[in-house]
């Protein structure tokens, strides 16, 4: 069984040592994958998932696909000082929950890792008279520019936010813009080189700025040090959704896996520039290949937020293609009852890590393979320890989207899975629900975590 406990108490204080120098200097983990495993690597994951009244619930989700144990060290931010940090030990090929604060919109929180490559990423479970469960991969690294292409203020009945966290021993400053489908760029002075101490979070409300927009994207530039931040919506009727933006400029191809939604998707599209982007869209389903009728010929202008809606069925999967890099896609899915999923886009893989997104009992665990490429995929699909059933192959045709089954995932509703294909890339997504009488009431959707080369297990 997998091993959560904390370390020696030598280890604690020489690990604190080294990672003070560095803080001091502010400088960013080192690139993911530098360096071959037995180098002494390390790394840090930053996990902007906001939290909301007493009640919420938020884990981080830590999984080691490696053979060596790793060494993780967890510290919480809110919007007075940091805790104190917590480490701990992930055993070779485990999984483990770490619950943190959520008391309050603004949380975050950063897991460093040391020895040993993992993915990190974070479930939530809103309470306080707020419901619904949402779920995200961590950000590898912050970045003095984010895209958040997910945020709508269409009705009264949503809240959506914006999480800016600052990991750092200095403070930073960062200002936001705010592009929606019918109005001019924001640029408030509220929202103009904010100030955000070191080792914190705050939260700022997209509704006190523009309302009645069914999408509203959101630009986070730091003019001093860097940052991370995501989208955090709220819906009173009943849901939330949670986004990790794009650091920097995302790639101009880039794929939305989803599934077991209402049949009900919307691609938001952040169009950053000045200058209109054409952009295209395909639906990948498990059955067929057909455009996304929405984006046909579409190219939105400058500085702008834009909803294209479409009609889904199972397992699909938007491959977005704009014609120069620069527009950011989200993908936001409905689910049966009231909840909401939101998912960015990545580019095609050949080793994931995919992280839960249930959260309690009972639960009904779903998990879509999106592979946009001419070749089949074929995937061997294990559960981390602890998991509950035998290694699974799923080949995915070309231009397609497949499901993993049923029975392999209840064994273990809420582990995590490695997913390596020994032909062809993939881009992979948890898509589950969970709660409830029938286990329907929570709907989350969460992107893979892709493996470093230099990680992959042999």
């Amino acid at each position: 069984m997998s091993r959560l406990q904390p370390v020696s108490a030598l280890a604690l204080l020489a690990l604190v040592l080294a990672a003070a120098v560095a803080a001091e200097r502010e400088i960013g983990p080192a690139p993911l994958g530098t360096g071959p495993p037995g180098a002494a690597p390390s790394g840090a994951w930053h996990c902007p998932h906001g939290g909301g009244p007493e009640g919420w619930e938020v884990s981080l989700q830590v999984a080691n696909p490696g053979s060596e144990p790793a060494t993780v060290r967890v510290r919480s931010f809110g919007p007075r000082r940091p805790t104190a940090p917590e480490t701990f030990t992930v055993d070779p090929g485990a999984f483990v929950r770490i619950p943190v604060p959520a008391e309050g919109r603004d949380r975050g929180a950063t897991v460093e890792w040391f020895g040993q490559w993992v993915a990190v990423g974070w479930v939530a479970h809103a309470g306080g008279g707020e419901g619904g469960v949402a779920a995200e991969p961590c950000a590898a690294a912050a970045s003095d520019r984010w895209l958040l292409p997910d945020g709508t203020t269409e009705t009264e009945r949503n809240d959506d936010l914006v999480v800016v966290m600052n990991p750092f021993a200095r403070d930073a400053v960062f200002s936001l813009t705010l592009l929606s489908e019918r109005q001019a760029p924001v640029r408030m002075g509220e929202l103009t080189d904010v100030v955000l101490r070191s080792q914190r979070a705050v939260t700022l409300r997209l509704n006190d700025a523009v309302l009645g927009e069914r999408t509203v994207s959101t630009l986070v530039e730091a003019s001093v040090g860097r940052v991370v931040a995501a989208t955090l919506g709220v819906s009173t009727i009943g849901g939330i959704r949670a986004g990790l933006g794009y650091p920097g400029t995302p790639a101009p191809s880039l794929v939305l896996p989803g599934a077991g939604d209402a049949g009900r998707t919307e691609l938001a599209v952040m169009s950053p520039g000045t200058e209109r982007v054409g952009i295209v869209g395909e639906l990948l389903s498990d059955d067929a290949e057909q455009p996304f009728a929405g984006l046909a010929d579409a190219a939105p202008r400058g500085e702008s937020g834009r909803t294209f809606p479409a009609s889904t069925e199972g397992p699909t999967a938007v491959a977005f293609v704009s014609q120069a890099a620069g527009p950011a896609p989200a993908r936001r899915t409905y689910g049966v009852v009231s909840d909401q999923g939101s998912t960015i886009g990545a580019e095609p893989e050949a080793a994931w890590v995919v992280l839960p997104a249930v959260f309690g009992e009972p639960s009904r665990p779903g998990l879509v393979l999106a592979n946009p490429a001419g070749e089949p995929a074929k995937v061997t699909l294990t559960f981390l320890s602890p998991g509950g059933a035998d290694p699974v192959v799923v080949t995915v045709p070309p231009r397609r989207s497949a499901t993993v089954p049923r029975a392999f995932l209840e064994a273990a509703p809420e582990g995590a899975v490695l997913a390596v294909a020994s032909s062809g890339t993939f881009v992979p997504a948890s898509a589950s629900y969970s709660r409830g009488r029938e286990g329907i009431a929570a709907y989350a959707v969460s992107l893979g975590v892709p493996i470093p080369s230099a990680w992959i297990p042999g």
